[in-house]
């Protein structure tokens, strides 16, 4: 079976996919998260935003120091922390171009 490359695109894996989707169907299939976001720059995706629900027992701190780039969501009832939430940002890195900052 050949694989065909597709212009404006990075390097295709023997299943066709390029690696930027491949890490989108990573994330779908890991189900941790509530949504994934996509965000797509000259016909490729640029930037992955995923929300995912944390355990509500650990440390505001150990979850900060988990991701460079992140927004917390802390919801606090009768005093007692009773949901996390994390959206975290990962700019994808194509090995076909520079990235620029």
């Amino acid at each position: 079976m050949k694989t065909e490359r597709i212009e404006k695109t990075d390097k295709l894996y023997p299943s066709g996919l390029s690696h930027s989707e491949i890490q989108v169907l990573e994330m779908i299939r890991n189900k941790r998260f509530l949504s994934i976001k996509l965000t797509i720059k000259n016909g490729e995706v640029d930037i992955i935003e995923g929300l995912e629900r944390l355990d509500t027992g650990e440390r505001i701190i150990d979850v900060l120091k988990q991701h460079d780039f992140q927004n917390l969501e802390i919801k606090q009832s009768h005093g007692k922390i009773v949901c996390v939430n994390r959206t975290f940002r990962k700019k994808i890195n194509h090995t076909s171009k520079t990235e620029s900052c």
